[in-house]
C-alpha cells in the first residue's frame, strides 16, 4: 500500500462529538461544518449540492450565495412533501435566495395519489395499542425462536419518500458527504455525526450523475436510474464503493453481506434501526461469536418498529444514548477495517424509497478514528442503558431540558415538555417479544419439508403438520421464503 500524509491524502473522516455542546448552534465552527465552508468559499466553477432541507445556519447559506454572485453555478434540490412543506424551516427562504434549488415535490404528489393502502393483516398476535401496519418477527436462537409483532402506534399514512441525502460536489472534484443535516443540530454540531471529504474526480463525478438524476432529469426515489455498485481505489490505497438509495439497495446488497461475512467485530452507531434482516443478520453474527455492539438514538428507541430490545434478548449489547443531542450517526465498522457510512438509516425506506447514499471505505486510518470515536462514546454511556431507554426530552438526557430543542418530536420544547417536569410520566412501552422453545406443539413455528423437489413450509392448522417431520425449522415466514421455501 501507498503510504502518503494527512496533508496530501484525498479523503478525511469527521466525527462530531455530541458531549462538546450544550445545544444547537447556529456558528459554523465544528470542524465537519468548518470544512465545508471552507470548500463553499473556495469553489471557483460549480457547487451542486443535495439536502434534506436548512436550519440555522447562516454563514453557509450566505456562502452559497456569495459564490452565486461570484459566478459559481450552483444547483440544488432539497426535500419537500406532497404539499410543498420542508421539516426545516429555513428551505423556503434558501430556495428564495438561491436560483436553482429544486424539490422532490413532484414525485411525492404522484406517489401519494397512487398509493395503496398499508397492509393491516395480522398474521401473528397485534400488540395491544399498537394500530400501525404489523411486522410479524421470528429470529432463530438456535434451540428457541425470538418472536414479535411491530407495528406503530397510529396508522400511517403514505407522504411520498423523502430526499435525505446530505451531500456537496464542489467543482467536479471533490464530495463533502455523510449523516450530517445543514442544521443548528446537524453542522451546528449538537448531534453526534460523521461526515466524509474526499478529494478525487471520480467520485465526485458519481455523486454529480445522482445529482443530475434530479436536479435536471426530474428523477428521484423509484425512477432513478441504476448505478452501482461503483468502486475506486485512491492513490494510498484506500478503496470505497458506493450505492445510491433506492435504487442500487445499500443495505440488502452493502450492508448485509458485510455483516454476514464478518468474523472477529462489527460496531454500529445508527439513528433509526428498524430492518428486519440486518436485525437477522446481527443475531446470527452474535451466534457465531462475532462481537456485536449498538450505540442507539433515545428518540428511535421509541419507535414501535425499533429492533434494540430484539438485539438485547438475543444477547447483544446495545446502549441507547443519554446525551442532549441526538446519535444521528448512519455508521458502522466491521472487523476493525471496514467503514460504513453515508446518510441512510438502517430502515426499509431508508433502503428502499429515500434518495440517500452510502459509502463503504477500507483504511485502517479512518478505521482507527471511528473505532476511537466509537469506544468514546460507548464508554460515556452510562451501563444503565443497557437496558431500557432514556427519555429523549428529560433530565437524564444531559442538556435535552435546557436546549431549546423539541427533541423527542412532541412538538414540545424544555419546561413545556412532560418529560422535563418535576414528575415526568413512564415512557410508553414497546412491543412485547417472547422466546419459545424450537419443537413441535408451539403452534408458531414453520416446518420446512422437501416432497417432489419442492420446498414447502407447513404452518400450525394445517392438516399435515402434525404427522410431518421438518426437515427445518422456520421461526417465520418470511426466514421461511428466503430460504426458498413457500408457505401451504
Amino acid at each position: 500500500m501507498l503510504l502518503v500524509s494527512l496533508a496530501v491524502a484525498q479523503i478525511h473522516l469527521f466525527l462530531a462529538d455530541p458531549r462538546e455542546r450544550p445545544a444547537p448552534s447556529t456558528t459554523c465552527d465544528a470542524p465537519h461544518c468548518a470544512v465545508l465552508l471552507e470548500r463553499i468559499r473556495a469553489a471557483r466553477h460549480t457547487i451542486d449540492f443535495a439536502v434534506y432541507g436548512f436550519r440555522g445556519q447562516p454563514e453557509i447559506v450566505d456562502a452559497l450565495e456569495a459564490a452565486v454572485a461570484r459566478g459559481v453555478r450552483v444547483r440544488g434540490v432539497v426535500d419537500a412533501d406532497a404539499r410543498g412543506v420542508n421539516y426545516y424551516a429555513d428551505t423556503a427562504s434558501v430556495r428564495a435566495r438561491l436560483p436553482d434549488v429544486r424539490t422532490d415535490e413532484a414525485a411525492d404528489r404522484a406517489s401519494v395519489a397512487t398509493a395503496r393502502p398499508f397492509r393491516t393483516r395480522d398474521a401473528c398476535p397485534r400488540p395491544e395499542g399498537f394500530r400501525g401496519p404489523l411486522q410479524c418477527l421470528g429470529y432463530d436462537l438456535g434451540d428457541r425462536c425470538l418472536l414479535a409483532g411491530h407495528a406503530s402506534r397510529e396508522p400511517l399514512e403514505a407522504d411520498g419518500d423523502i430526499l435525505h441525502h446530505k451531500f456537496f460536489v464542489f467543482d467536479g472534484r471533490a464530495v463533502w458527504t455523510g449523516s450530517t443535516n445543514v442544521s443548528d443540530s446537524g453542522t451546528g454540531g449538537y448531534n453526534a455525526n460523521l461526515v466524509l471529504v474526499v478529494d478525487d474526480p471520480v467520485v465526485a463525478a458519481w455523486y454529480t450523475h445522482e445529482l443530475e438524476q434530479m436536479f435536471v432529469h426530474g428523477r428521484f426515489h423509484g425512477a432513478k436510474e441504476a448505478t452501482g455498485p461503483l468502486h475506486r481505489t485512491l492513490p494510498d490505497g484506500t478503496r470505497i464503493t458506493a450505492r445510491f438509495s433506492p435504487q442500487d439497495r445499500p443495505l440488502t446488497r452493502g450492508v448485509r453481506p458485510l455483516i454476514q461475512g464478518a468474523r472477529e467485530s462489527i460496531d454500529i452507531a445508527v439513528f433509526f434501526l428498524t430492518h428486519k434482516h440486518v436485525t437477522a443478520d446481527l443475531i446470527a453474527a452474535h451466534r457465531r461469536g462475532v462481537r456485536v455492539r449498538v450505540l442507539l438514538d433515545a428518540t428511535a428507541g421509541g419507535n414501535g418498529y425499533t429492533k434494540h430490545e430484539l438485539l438485547r434478548a438475543a444477547g447483544i449489547p446495545v446502549k441507547v444514548e443519554d446525551w442532549g443531542g441526538k446519535m444521528h450517526a448512519k455508521a458502522a465498522l466491521v472487523d476493525g477495517r471496514v467503514l460504513v457510512a453515508g446518510s441512510m438509516n438502517w430502515t426499509s425506506a431508508g433502503e428502499g424509497g429515500n434518495d440517500e447514499n452510502t459509502l463503504i471505505v477500507q483504511s485502517p486510518r479512518l478505521a482507527r478514528q471511528y473505532a476511537a470515536w466509537f469506544q468514546a462514546l460507548w464508554d460515556d454511556v452510562d451501563d444503565r442503558w443497557l437496558a431500557g431507554r432514556p427519555d429523549p426530552e428529560g433530565p437524564e438526557s444531559g442538556s435535552a431540558c435546557t436546549d431549546g430543542v423539541d427533541d423527542d418530536f412532541d412538538h414540545l420544547a424544555d419546561a413545556e415538555d412532560p418529560g422535563c417536569s418535576a414528575s415526568p410520566p413512564p415512557l410508553p412501552s414497546l412491543p412485547p417479544w417472547r422466546i419459545v422453545r424450537r419443537e413441535d406443539g408451539e403452534g408458531v413455528l414453520l416446518k420446512g419439508v422437501e416432497r417432489d423437489g419442492r420446498r414447502i413450509a407447513l404452518a400450525p392448522g394445517h392438516p399435515d403438520y402434525a404427522g410431518t417431520r421438518a426437515d427445518r425449522w422456520f421461526c417465520s415466514r418470511w426466514e421461511a421464503e428466503e430460504a426458498g421455501y413457500r408457505r401451504r
